[in-house]
């Protein structure tokens, strides 16, 4: 690395090759679009894509410039979308998969990376997740040794990766329960799938899930590398559709908290096992970008700048908030696949939770689908679906019952860097997110890239409206059954 450029440069962004892993997530897309749209002094940028599901890597490679996020660049800048180059790999191999003329390529040209890769699934297995979240990291570090024009490394991590911790600052803390990265990933190699799936449970410590476990063994060996490679790190809370940028709502999957708005739009969610006087921290997908952007100017060699990129401390809002904003906005612009009317409670109790998820969420999916089967009509089955969602809300159920305080001192930076001039054409004015505005925004987002519907102010309101009475007169009957019961 001795001809490395690590000093920081007003425009470090000038005629640099970027290497972007998780080019096809949400963020990773999101932040390519975004570096494509504001930063046209980019020389080329690089992504890593695998062949899937028995389509080709060039296939998928054209298929993803398609996407309906470059929609902006193809109407007003498509040269730009030359600038994307893509190789043929994967995260979870050795090397990466690369071809030595690939690898050679990669190590010579590349200055700036961004490592977004991951597996976000909580219940994934802990070999799997070990492999995507925290030997990757390794291997790509491992590969910045001889990357001759790196100047700024940039690691996504998650602001949850220190659950035991009720106050999270901008530092690498010690993984709870300690233990020593090297021995880990020499266990995840050696030690049998089965047999270190089984442990999972008894070395995560506070960790309830192998998510935020892995990405904690992961900032410890992005620490470790702090002395070798200009290193910063972003870690996000619960991120959600963007507010702005590339459009407003823009969201294209259903993982974490947009996934459960989704459903609760839907009427498929009566109850979330959850706190809702509790904080709940979500930023829009384009902040976190914005956050990207800007801290890979503060990457330097003996020193680890860490970003925590989080809402909760300058513009809070509570689980409770978020969903009275989710039920107005989505019986004001309601989808077409609305099963029932938009309604749900929040139930700190995980037994009373349990018996309104079945007398709510399957009672009505099962006679939902058993009138498909009985009229033969060629729908999707409802109790699937049901049985997703209830797996999604326990999954996500630790967050909503605990709370975190994750202090971000570098919107300080950000605004600083903004107001200088140096990234003028980003913004970071959490201060002033309106979250109700936020929310319709997301709602209509949900519809329109989620669903694929048209989208007008006044669409389906006759639905929604024949879907409430019919609501209301279920409700009554069940209270009038009731009271001829009990009386």
């Amino acid at each position: 690395m001795e001809n490395a450029k690590v000093e920081n440069k007003m425009d470090i962004y000038h005629d640099s090759v970027v290497f972007i892993t998780g080019a096809t997530g949400f963020v990773g897309k999101t932040l390519l679009e975004k570096l494509l749209w504001s930063f046209p002094q980019i020389r080329r940028i690089y992504m890593l894509i695998r062949p899937k599901g028995g389509v080709s890597v060039k296939d998928r490679f054209q298929a993803f410039l398609q996407n309906r996020i470059f929609e902006r660049l193809r109407a007003e800048h498509p040269e730009r979308l030359k600038k994307i180059f893509h190789f043929a790999g994967n995260i979870e191999d050795d090397n990466f998969g690369l071809s030595e003329p690939d690898r050679a390529r990669l190590c010579g040209e590349v200055n700036i990376i961004f490592h977004s890769a991951a597996t976000v699934r909580f219940n994934e297995c802990l070999k799997v997740a070990a492999r995507v979240n925290s030997q990757a990291t390794y291997n790509l570090l491992e590969l910045c040794r001889e990357m001759t024009q790196l100047r700024s490394f940039l690691y996504v991590s998650t602001a949850y990766c220190n659950p035991g911790r009720k106050y999270v600052d901008e530092e690498v803390y010690p993984t709870l329960p300690p233990v020593d990265w090297r021995q880990f990933l020499t266990c995840t190699k050696k030690v049998p799938d089965d047999y270190l799936n089984h442990l999972a449970d008894y070395i995560k410590g506070p960790h309830v899930n192998t998510y935020t476990f892995t990405k904690s063994i992961a900032e410890q060996i992005v620490n470790a590398y702090k002395d070798v490679i200009p290193i910063v790190i972003v870690r996000p809370s619960i991120v959600t559709a963007a507010y702005r940028e590339p459009y407003p709502g823009w969201i294209d999957n259903v993982q974490a908290i947009s996934g459960i708005m989704m459903e609760i739009g839907k009427g498929g969610i009566s109850s979330i096992l959850g706190d809702k006087d509790m904080i709940c921290d979500i930023i829009p997908v384009d902040f976190v970008v914005n956050a990207m952007i800007m801290m890979i100017n503060k990457a330097k060699l003996g020193s680890l700048s860490i970003c925590n990129a989080t809402s909760g401390v300058t513009n809070p809002i509570t689980w409770q908030h978020l969903g009275e904003l989710t039920m107005k906005w989505s019986r004001i612009y309601p989808t077409k696949r609305m099963i029932m009317f938009p309604n749900f409670k929040y139930r700190r109790s995980a037994s009373r939770h349990e018996l309104a998820v079945w007398l709510l969420h399957f009672v009505p999916a099962l006679l939902m689908d058993l009138r498909t089967l009985l009229l033969s009509q060629k729908k999707r089955m409802v109790t699937p679906i049901a049985k997703k969602f209830r797996q999604a809300c326990l999954a996500g159920s630790f967050f909503s019952l605990n709370e975190w305080i994750f202090k971000n001192k570098s919107r300080f930076y950000f605004k600083e860097q903004i107001d200088n001039g140096t990234f003028s054409m980003l913004y970071w004015n959490l201060e002033d997110l309106d979250y109700d505005d936020y929310v319709r925004r997301h709602m209509i987002g949900i519809n329109k890239y989620l669903h694929r519907e048209n989208f007008t102010v006044d669409s389906n309101k006759l639905m929604v409206t024949k879907v409430y009475w019919v609501w209301i007169f279920l409700h009554l009957c069940f209270y009038m059954l009731l009271i001829y019961v009990i009386f």
